[in-house]
């Protein structure tokens, strides 16, 4: 069996795809970039990096010819990096591609011979269009996938796998009124739970929707800036939705983004990655998933950790998410996650050991906000709403948070830092608040 693979992204990370071609070898002709397959791959990959759909292109080919019965195989790649990396003169360091490596070790092993050689983009143009049918119209991916070898060689012969009468392209929607990213479709969803929820609100236009070209496209950019030693704050201009920050700390035992924003550009990417990158993402509460899932796919599908109370609220789910339970989880040395509740069940705000110096950082969501005067901290059911929390709630706060030291406390909004004292300014925050009830 002849494969040619190609995968494809637009965007890096962005919507992705993966197109092979797999040919009889001993048809006549066959090593003809336009030689009629027996089968295809076409599929839909969701937010994902180049080289991941490059690499599972060549993983799915493989798995079919093997289902087929092909005893030997030869791919015929237009990436020069999967061809290297495939015969051992490379190697893979990215820990979601070095998976996918062995897959194809793996499955490569179970036949008798295989080869593995680089030709220009122009010998892999069926691949490359079965790419992009995956993504400009998924139904009929499915349907070319889904055929036997004639048919698959009848549509070929009549073009029928042209991309370029398709439908428009699907789209990782964007809600415009808080930020979060839903999977692709071809049309907007109907709504936003999130912003349907009585903590949140729909804007006073209606609901409305965005993409991530579109924010780029109108000017908006990131911006990083050091808050402390070890720790980065990003932030997008002009604001965007709720219009939080993110905070990136740094950590020996790697990077932790606490919390997230919806914009997630290569420019963002390069400079995230110059800081050492991002081994984990924790997020306080729904209304910052934002773009989780994208930002993930950015650094090698890295885990998303969200408490499993909160499941619900989970638009766009990936191959990151880590749903965790209890009252806490160290996710890396000295980095601890707390479920506060509050604000949600699964509310969650982060405990960083080696912060403020060594005397601690708490990093937080909307259960516990700096307010204006940050001497003072808050809670609140709906900070947009004025709904108060329950009196029952805020005491939970405080008494889960006995037990870690902390000199400050950092809230998802520029300048709003406790700079000392962050134990006592809970505590005479919770008795203000009480007072008032």
């Amino acid at each position: 069996m002849l494969i040619r693979a190609d995968g494809a992204a637009r965007g890096n990370p962005g919507p992705a795809s993966a197109g092979a071609v797999l040919i009889d070898a001993d048809q006549p002709g066959a090593n003809d970039p336009a030689a009629p397959p027996v089968a295809v791959i076409a599929q839909p990959l969701g937010i994902r990096t180049n080289n991941y759909a490059e690499w599972t292109a060549v993983v799915l080919a493989l798995e079919r010819a093997a289902e087929m019965g092909a005893v030997e195989v030869e791919l015929v790649l237009d990436s020069k990096l999967v061809v290297e990396q495939l015969m051992g003169r490379w190697r893979v360091k990215e820990p979601t591609l070095i998976r996918l490596h062995r897959q194809a070790l793996s499955t490569l092993s179970r036949f008798t011979r295989w080869t593995a050689r680089h030709e220009g983009r122009a010998s892999n143009v069926a691949a490359d269009a079965l790419a992009n049918l995956a993504l400009d119209d998924p139904a009929a991916a499915g349907r070319a996938e889904a055929a036997s070898g004639r048919e698959v060689q009848a549509l070929w012969s009549k073009g029928g796998s042209d991309p370029g009468t398709t439908d428009p392209e699907p789209e990782a929607w964007i809600c415009a009124t808080c930020g979060v990213q839903y999977p692709l479709s071809l049309e907007p969803p109907v709504a936003c739970p999130i912003c349907e929820d009585d903590r949140q609100y729909v804007g006073w236009d209606g609901q409305r929707w965005t993409t991530m070209a579109q924010l780029v496209a109108a000017g908006h950019r990131n911006h990083l800036t050091e808050e402390e030693p070890g720790l980065v704050s990003i932030g997008t201009e002009p604001t965007f939705a709720i219009g939080q920050r993110a905070l990136l700390v740094r950590t020996p035992a790697g990077n932790v983004l606490w919390d997230c924003i919806t914009l997630l550009d290569p420019a963002t990417v390069a400079r995230v990655r110059e800081l050492g990158g991002i081994a984990a993402i924790a997020i306080s509460h729904p209304h910052f998933y934002d773009a989780m899932t994208s930002w993930s796919a950015a650094f090698g599908d890295c885990p998303v950790f969200i408490h499993a109370a909160d499941a619900e609220w989970v638009q766009y789910p990936g191959p990151g998410l880590r749903l965790w339970e209890g009252d806490s989880k160290e996710i890396l040395p000295g980095v601890t996650l707390i479920n506060t509740g509050g604000h949600f069940p699964g509310s969650t705000v982060l405990h960083w050991a080696g912060g403020a110096g060594g005397r601690g950082v708490l990093l937080t969501g909307d259960s516990i906000t700096v307010v204006q005067d940050r001497h003072w901290v808050s809670f609140m059911y709906s900070f947009p709403n004025l709904i108060p929390l329950a009196d029952a709630q805020v005491r939970r706060i405080v008494e889960v948070l006995r037990p870690f030291r902390y000199e400050r406390i950092y809230s998802l909004w520029e300048g709003r830092v406790t700079s000392t004292d962050g134990p006592g300014a809970l505590q005479r925050s919770a008795e203000r608040y009480l007072s008032h009830r």
